[in-house]
C-alpha cells in the first residue's frame, strides 16, 4: 500500500470523524447554521477522498471517479464558505456561489474531453478551493471588535491552508515546463495535506465552542425579555467603566429610573401589556444616550443607567429628555397608553477607595433621589445633592 493511499484513507475516517464532530455541535450548541453547513462540506469532502482512494487502488475507474473527485472539492468549498458567511449574520451566497461551482465544474469537465496536456485542470479544484477560503477568510475576521483568540486561531489555519493550495497550483502548472515539479507537487501533498486538514477541523469546532460560550455569557448578563442588561451584567460592566473613567479622570453620572404605577397597569390590562411596556420604556432609554453609555433592567420595573463622560446636571437634562420621550406613550390596539416615568440621578465620585465602593455609594445617592422623585408626585427627574 503507498503513501498516498494510506494518507487517503487516514483522510476518509478524519473527515467523516470531522462531520460527525460537526453534527454534533450543530445539534448541542443551538443548531447554528453554519455548522450544519460546515459538517454537510465535511460528509462531501469524504467524498472526494473515496473516489481518489478508489482511483489509486483500481487504476481503470479513475477517468470515472476524478471527474467525480472536482464535483466533491468544489460544493464543500462552497458550503464552507457560505457557513462562514453565515456566522457573520451575512447573506450566505449559496446560490450564487452555488452556481459558480456548477459552471465550473462544467467548464472543466468540458475541457478535459479534449485532447491534449490537461494538467492544468488539476488545477482548478485547488485554485476554486483557495478562492472560497479566501471568501472565508474575510467572512470569519469580525467587524467593529477585536478578533477573540478562536477566531485568530481559524482565520491563521484557513491563511495557511489558502496558502497551501496556491502552491499545490503553482507547483502544478510549473509541472507543464519541468516534469520534475510533479514530484515536488506528490511530496507537497503528502506532507501538508494532513496537517492542514486537520487542524482546519480542529479549529471549526474550537470557533463553534468559542462561540456557544460568548452566547452564555450574554444570556447570562442581559435581561431576556428587554435585551438589555441584567442586574448583575450592569453591576460588573458599571465597575469596569468607573475603574476606567477614575484611570482616564472622566466624569461620570447614573441615573436609576422607575416606570410610575407600574403594578397598577399589571393590574389593569394584564401582563402582557405591562411587558410591552417594559420593553417600550427599554427601548426610550437605550435610545436616549450613547452608544458607549450602559442600560440595565435591574428590578421588576426599574432601570439603571451609566453615562461616561457626563456630569450630573448633563445626565440630567438627558434623563430627562427621557422622560418626556416615554410621557408620550405608545399605541396599545390602537389607543394610546400614557407611561410616566421617574428618575434620580447622582455623579460618580472617583475619589473612593474603590471602583466598587465608588459605584454603590452613586447608585445609593441615585436611589434617594429617586424617592423624592416620587414622594413629590411622580413623573420627573431629580439630581442628587
Amino acid at each position: 500500500m503507498t503513501s498516498l493511499t494510506i494518507i487517503s484513507f487516514t483522510l476518509l475516517a478524519v473527515s467523516l470523524i470531522m462531520a460527525g464532530a460537526m453534527a454534533v455541535a450543530w445539534a448541542s450548541f443551538g443548531r447554528p447554521r453554519h455548522a450544519l453547513s460546515w459538517s454537510i462540506a465535511y460528509i462531501l469532502y469524504s467524498g472526494q477522498v473515496l473516489c481518489s482512494s478508489i482511483g489509486i487502488l483500481l487504476p481503470a475507474t479513475q477517468p470515472v471517479v476524478w471527474r467525480l473527485e472536482l464535483l466533491f472539492i468544489v460544493v464543500p468549498a462552497v458550503l464552507v464558505a457560505a457557513g462562514a458567511r453565515q456566522r457573520a449574520g451575512l447573506p450566505s451566497l449559496l446560490r450564487p456561489l452555488g452556481i459558480i461551482a456548477g459552471l465550473v465544474f462544467v467548464v472543466v469537465e468540458a475541457i478535459d474531453l479534449l485532447p491534449g496536456d490537461t494538467r492544468i485542470l488539476a488545477s482548478a479544484g485547488s485554485l476554486f478551493t483557495a478562492c472560497m477560503l479566501i471568501l472565508t477568510i474575510g467572512a470569519i475576521r469580525p467587524r467593529g471588535r477585536a478578533a477573540d483568540p478562536a477566531e485568530w486561531a481559524m482565520l491563521g489555519v484557513l491563511a495557511v491552508f489558502t496558502l497551501f493550495e496556491m502552491l499545490l497550483v503553482a507547483t502544478q502548472l510549473a509541472s507543464l515546463r519541468d516534469p520534475e515539479m510533479k514530484v515536488v507537487w506528490n511530496g507537497l501533498y503528502l506532507i501538508g495535506i494532513m496537517p492542514v486538514f486537520i487542524a482546519t477541523g480542529v479549529a471549526a469546532i474550537t470557533l463553534l465552542a468559542s462561540d456557544l460560550a460568548a452566547q452564555l455569557r450574554t444570556l447570562a448578563a442581559n435581561d431576556p425579555l428587554t435585551g438589555v442588561l441584567n442586574r448583575r451584567g450592569f453591576h460588573e460592566a458599571a465597575l469596569r467603566a468607573v475603574a476606567n473613567g477614575r484611570r482616564q479622570r472622566q466624569s461620570i453620572s447614573v441615573a436609576i429610573a422607575d416606570i410610575d404605577h407600574f403594578k397598577s397597569i399589571n393590574d389593569r390590562h394584564g401582563h402582557t401589556v405591562g411587558d410591552r411596556t417594559l420593553g417600550f420604556v427599554c427601548g426610550r432609554l437605550t435610545k436616549g444616550v450613547r452608544g458607549g453609555d450602559l442600560v440595565g433592567r435591574i428590578g421588576g420595573e426599574e432601570f439603571a443607567l451609566l453615562l461616561i463622560n457626563s456630569s450630573a446636571e448633563q445626565a440630567a437634562e438627558a434623563m430627562e429628555r427621557i422622560r418626556a420621550d416615554i410621557a408620550v406613550g405608545y399605541s396599545e390596539d390602537g389607543a394610546p397608553a400614557p407611561v410616566t416615568s421617574s428618575f434620580g440621578v447622582a455623579s460618580v465620585l472617583l475619589g473612593g477607595s474603590s471602583p466598587e465602593q465608588m459605584l454603590a455609594e452613586a447608585m445609593d445617592r441615585a436611589d434617594k433621589a429617586l424617592y423624592r422623585s416620587k414622594i413629590e408626585g411622580r413623573n420627573r427627574t431629580t439630581l442628587a445633592d
